[in-house]
């Protein structure tokens, strides 16, 4: 475009830069940066939120926080990509204090922050802070109320920090009624503190109303190879070859 003459704008620009935080080209990012600066478009508020995101998902966390500094204007998009840019390369604690400076705010916040902060709680262990949180977002009617995500993101913080009753007591309590993934996270705690006593009672519901989901049977399975119960183990193994039910084979980008 730019070889052949054609002006570029806003739209370009934001498409173009997204694209590169998609890949995460951080050196390509750095000289469109340049070039929004070049052509004048820096003040420009979508132009301003696809840099955060950019540079917040090439894991350039003072960047990114440079260029939402710099903004006159900031919307929730602004406060969700810089989030989701601490939130997901480990700056769980950052993530936190951004979430509480954006609370001083007059952004409301919607499920996808609190689903970065609620998982920034879960890997940094602030098990206070996330179900403050939760029941922020449930108790104020003026927010978005919690998805299934949600509820399996207070219940993987509780699963690991080894809080397992207390993480079925909550989905126990449910208003609504549990996921798969839900129980999945119970299972996935489970499998990593080695309470199988929880595990089969919260598979045999979930396997009553979901009998066809093959990573039920592997997380129970996984289970009981992790308490020596390999018998156990094998019997699941085989239940699942007699139901029909295979795990799709994983894959990797690399």
């Amino acid at each position: 475009m730019r070889q052949a003459g054609i002006d570029i704008d806003y739209f370009t620009i934001t498409s173009i830069v997204g694209a590169i935080g998609v890949i995460s080209g951080f050196k390509e990012g750095k000289q469109m940066h340049a070039l929004i600066f070049k052509i004048g478009y820096d003040s420009n508020v979508f132009v301003q939120n696809r840099l955060v995101f950019m540079y917040a998902i090439c894991g350039a966390i003072n960047d990114a926080n440079k260029v939402f500094s710099s903004m006159d204007e900031r919307d929730l998009v602004s406060w969700n990509s810089l989030l989701l840019g601490c939130a997901h390369h480990g700056y769980s604690r950052e993530a936190v204090q951004l979430f509480e400076q954006m609370q001083k705010t007059e952004i409301k916040p919607d499920g996808t922050t609190f689903l970065v902060v609620l998982s920034a709680c879960c890997h940094a262990g602030f098990i206070d802070k996330g179900l403050q949180y939760f029941y922020l977002m449930r108790n104020d009617a003026s927010l978005e109320p919690p998805r299934a995500e949600h509820y399996t993101a207070i219940v993987g913080l509780l699963g690991r920090a080894g809080f397992l009753n207390e993480a079925e007591s909550f989905i126990n309590s449910m208003s609504r009624n549990p996921g798969p993934s839900v129980y999945k996270a119970l299972l996935s705690a489970c499998q990593v503190h080695g309470n199988r006593e929880i595990a089969v009672r919260s598979a045999k519901r979930v396997l009553d109303l979901w009998p066809n989901d093959p990573a039920i049977y592997v997380l129970l399975s996984n289970v009981s190879k992790a308490t020596d119960c390999w018998d156990d183990a094998g019997d699941i193994r085989t239940l699942m070859y007699n139901r029909g039910i295979r795990k799709k084979p994983g894959y990797s980008w690399v």
